[in-house]
């Protein structure tokens, strides 16, 4: 049973949700994911929102959970190119930016999979013209709500590993033209420039 369990997955991609510098739990981006789900979940129950319908959104999670799926091979790909432990300061930094974002990703894919079986139970026993219930709307909302969560959190992940694995050239340019800017305004200034004789 033991390779059934998918809350080990969500298990490991939690201890990510930490600050890249100090490894201290980032308090509030972890409850957002803990409660975006309930709280979008009650709101919906709560003002008797009811789907028209599931069927549209059941291939589109789908899709949705592929496109996680295909990213995280990306990623595993990449990650396989680094040692196992790699020395450098550099190439620690990227293979912990690669395991964030592949567990982020498979997590993404995880959750929009189960939001898309959901949805296609939902489908199946609603008959067709009538209006999907409160609840089952209200689970939809809650699930859904996570799922945008995570889709965001990956888009993320993705957008750091890639600049700070190839710099784009504004940063690189900032890095290179920074200390001779610095330099140069000193000797522009007042106070750096020649002194007067009297």
């Amino acid at each position: 049973m033991s390779r059934l369990n998918v809350f080990a997955l969500l298990r490991d991609q939690w201890k990510f949700l930490t600050h890249a510098s100090t490894n201290k739990p980032a308090v509030l981006l972890r409850a957002l994911v803990i409660l975006a789900g309930p709280v979008s979940g009650y709101l919906s129950f709560h003002f008797r929102w009811q789907m028209a319908s599931a069927s549209e959104l059941v291939g589109a999670l789908g899709l949705l959970a592929g496109v996680f799926l295909s990213a995280f091979a990306v990623i595993f790909t990449l990650r396989i190119t680094l040692q196992a432990r790699p020395t450098k300061i550099l190439d620690r930094k990227s293979a912990r930016l690669m395991d964030e974002s592949a567990l982020t990703v498979l997590a993404a894919a995880l959750l929009a999979g189960i939001d898309a079986v959901w949805l296609g139970a939902v489908a199946a026993t609603t008959i067709s013209g009538d209006a999907v219930s409160v609840l089952a709307t209200a689970i939809t909302v809650g699930l859904s709500s996570i799922v945008a969560v995570y889709f965001l959190l990956s888009v993320r992940r993705l957008h750091i590993l890639y600049t700070d694995t190839f710099p784009p050239y504004w940063r690189a340019r900032q890095v290179v033209e920074g200390p001779r800017m610095q330099d140069q305004a000193r000797v522009n200034s007042p106070a750096g420039g020649p002194r007067s004789r009297a």
